[in-house]
Formats: C-alpha cells, sequence, structure tokens
C-alpha cells in the first residue's frame, strides 16, 4: 500500500473541509444514571485520546457526508499518521478491549488507498479509529436535531403514561439548544457544517455592536 505523509494527510482534510469526529451517542439507556453520559462522555474521550493514548470510534465527515453516531462531537487532529489506527469507508464493527486500550474490528491500517476509499466509497457510516489527537473543536451536526444521552425524569420520557409508576430518574435522549453545547465547552470552539462550509457557532451579540 501506497503510504500518505501527515503533511498529505491534513491537506487531504483541509482540501475538503473533512473534520475527524468521536461523538456522543444518544442510546445509552443500558449505561444507567451513573454512566458516562453528555457532557462528561466526551471529556472523557477528550482524556483518554489525548492522554492516555487509547483509541477512539470516530467518522470522518465532510460537507456532503455528514453521518455520525451522534449529533455533537469532538474534533480530533491526529498528532502523526500512526494516530490513525484503522479506517473503514463503512461501520466496521469495532470493539473496545480494556487490556490494550485498542479497538479491534474490520477496518483496514492507515494508507493513502485507505483514505481514499473513505471519500469515494462511504457508505452510511464509516469509521475510523484514532488515537494520540488533540481536541481543536466540537462538531454539531447542523442538519439533525442535537440529540444526547442525559439523567432524566421518568415523567419526561416521551410515551410516559401518568397511570404508570414514577421509576425516579433515568437515563433519556434530550434534545440541546445550541447555547448548551457552547456552554458545556467553554474553552473550545464550537463548528458546523453551513452548505460546503465549516462555520464557528456562538458569537455573541455584544462582540457585533461593540
Amino acid at each position: 500500500m501506497t503510504m500518505m505523509s501527515y503533511d498529505e494527510l491534513l491537506n487531504s482534510l483541509t482540501s475538503r473541509n473533512a473534520l475527524i469526529v468521536h461523538c456522543s451517542r444518544p442510546g445509552k439507556g443500558d449505561e444507567g444514571i451513573n454512566g458516562l453520559l453528555f457532557p462528561d462522555d466526551l471529556k472523557n474521550a477528550n482524556n483518554i485520546c489525548g492522554n492516555q493514548h487509547k483509541d477512539l470510534s470516530c467518522s470522518l465527515v465532510w460537507p456532503a457526508h455528514t453521518k455520525t453516531f451522534g449529533a455533537v462531537g469532538i474534533i480530533l487532529k491526529p498528532r502523526s499518521t500512526a494516530s490513525i489506527t484503522s479506517i473503514s469507508p463503512a461501520d466496521s464493527g469495532t470493539s473496545y478491549d480494556p487490556m490494550t486500550g485498542k479497538r479491534t474490528g474490520g477496518g483496514e491500517p492507515f494508507s493513502r488507498q485507505a483514505v481514499e476509499d473513505t471519500f469515494a466509497k462511504a457508505n452510511d457510516y464509516n469509521e475510523w479509529t484514532v488515537t494520540d489527537a488533540d481536541t481543536v473543536g466540537i462538531f454539531v451536526n447542523l442538519r439533525e436535531p442535537l440529540v444526547v444521552a442525559q439523567v432524566v425524569s421518568f415523567k419526561n420520557i416521551p410515551g410516559y403514561d401518568s397511570s404508570m409508576p414514577d421509576m425516579g430518574p433515568t437515563v433519556g435522549q434530550v434534545e440541546l439548544p445550541l447555547k448548551d453545547v457552547i456552554s458545556a465547552f467553554p474553552d473550545l470552539p464550537v463548528y458546523g457544517y453551513l452548505g460546503t462550509e465549516i462555520i464557528e457557532i456562538g458569537i455573541d451579540a455584544a462582540t457585533i455592536y461593540t
């Protein structure tokens, strides 16, 4: 396989306005109220990828292809080509090995062809596994509701009937306004796609009138 240099990788991404994102999965009812829910799940992902060198399951997105496993995520900048541990143009079904901190699945090793295949053959959700990377921003998919998993009252679960017993707090899917995403990560810029361009979100009106 023909290898791709680090500069070539970054150029390939920037020329297409492509982002490597790890998103907060909204379906986390199985983890319980003490599980890693938004925004703690993304803060933990940032830590284990950037500091503990463990793999994260990610998606590569660009303006024409924004399929992810959630609508809110962290944007990762790999520190080298070795940061990309596998690439698949589809969901490669990776699973996490707690002994090694690595994810294994059907992806291929990093190569020029694997990168090009992602853009040419992306099938619904593509999957890149990434480690040793810096979080450079927050991604929001403006083409769908910003739904995340959070602790909610059982009475607020869609379809709740007042005749049902109140089971107390539970994990539910919550649609967030943009301001809540921005406030959850005050030290990171928030980006999304508008047409074919990447835009930064969250400029305060006060900055316009000063």
